[in-house]
């Protein structure tokens, strides 16, 4: 019953105002005759509203002559009153009904080949050997044999263990055992190489838990310098290869800069949408265009793409919602405090999540005026862990 009841929402719902000195026994008289009606709400003595489904409101005109009531409809949703609205623009229905044949046929094909599990073996290896085998975008489902798929696959790839095959709609999912490897930190272990630093600045701290030290605190480090060398030098014997492990702690010099005006122009979205049609041949858009030329809209588009011939195919629909522009004018003081918010958010979301145990040194802002506003740069000095270790090999930094 619920599914049946958001169809027929989805199909037409009116909201309906009756207005008289018998809107009671309107009431009354519409659970009388079945008409399923909801929402009831007493606006002013003598005048109801509710809502209805459009397939019910014709058996109200014999109920509103009983009554003496006048109806008005004050709201309508749905979609027959959207096809009702475009019922002249007889290409937008063969548009539709294409659409609809086009989705029937093509969900007979793969269109998504979804990959899980796999680690070291590539994507594209893995797509590669699966077309091979068989399966690849664009194969009918129908003629789909994923025995033979798998049996195929593993023929192609020895590193797998396991493949299983999974069909959801128009997608494959993939799942994928590999063999089993050495961890990266095991290799790492028992391998031979050094720390490198991966980002530049001055060194406030340096610890070798294993290695030599290249540079001491207070010396400027370049990215890609060794700072920890897997080597222990000794007077008493030769130098000993290891694994090189340490922190190395830097100050790291960031920069932000960004202009700022008086004048900012802001959308301000009016909740009104409109939807389109249209259809793209090589990336060439054909759309029909309903929108009014004098309001403004964000224009999101969904598409559906495929290859006919060797032609790129898609059928888009686009959804527009109308925004109006508004300008706001800032004083200095208060393009200071959106500065000095903006500031903050760049050190947090673009600086500290790249960072290993950062800590901010200093943050030094200079503001500049210009013509239309102020132009803002800003240093950061951020104290934070470097370093990777690189195995050491013939392309091993020095």
């Amino acid at each position: 019953m619920g599914i049946d009841k958001n169809i027929q929402n989805m199909i037409g719902i009116v909201t309906i105002q009756i207005e008289g000195f018998f809107t009671e026994r309107f009431i009354n008289l519409c659970k009388i005759n079945n008409i399923k009606i909801w929402d009831i709400r007493n606006i002013v003595k003598g005048v109801i509203r509710f809502k209805m489904n459009i397939s019910d409101f014709k058996k109200l005109r014999k109920i509103a002559r009983k009554t003496k009531c006048k109806v008005k409809i004050k709201e309508k949703k749905g979609l027959y009153f959207k096809f009702h609205k475009y019922r002249n623009r007889k290409l937008i229905f063969i548009l539709v009904f294409l659409m609809i044949c086009f989705s029937i046929l093509f969900s007979t094909f793969v269109w998504n080949i979804d990959i899980r599990g796999n680690e070291y073996v590539t994507n594209e290896q893995i797509e590669q050997a699966l077309k091979n085998s068989g399966l690849y975008v664009g194969r009918n489902k129908l003629t789909l044999n994923t025995t033979e798929v798998i049996n195929n696959f593993r023929i192609e790839i020895s590193d797998i263990t396991w493949i299983g095959i999974e069909l959801d709609g128009t997608k494959a999912i993939v799942n994928i055992v590999e063999k089993t490897r050495l961890d990266k930190s095991a290799v790492q272990e028992t391998s031979v190489g050094d720390i490198v630093a991966d980002k530049s600045g001055i060194i406030t701290k340096v610890v070798p838990e294993n290695g030599t030290s290249k540079y001491k605190v207070g010396s400027y480090i370049e990215e890609g310098m060794v700072a920890i060398e897997g080597k222990i030098y000794s007077e008493h014997f030769e130098p000993i290869d290891v694994t090189a492990k340490g922190i190395v702690m830097v100050d790291t010099e960031y920069n932000y800069e960004k202009e700022y005006n008086y004048e900012d122009i802001q959308k301000e979205y009016t909740g009104k949408k409109r939807y389109s049609l249209g259809i793209s041949i090589n990336s060439k858009e054909f759309m029909l265009n309903y929108l009014n030329k004098n309001k403004k809209y964000d224009i999101n588009k969904y598409s559906k793409c495929i290859n006919i011939f060797g032609n790129s195919i898609s059928f888009d629909w686009y959804s527009c919602n109308e925004y109006v522009e508004n300008s706001i004018m800032y004083n200095k003081e208060e393009l200071l405090n959106i500065v000095e918010q903006d500031t903050q958010n760049y050190l947090e979301n673009n600086i500290f999540t790249n960072c290993k145990n950062p800590t901010l040194k200093s943050k030094d802002v200079m503001v500049e005026d210009t013509i239309n506003g102020i132009l803002v740069k800003t240093k950061y000095v951020v104290n934070e862990q470097i370093g990777k270790f690189v195995e050491r090999g013939e392309n091993a930094p020095e």
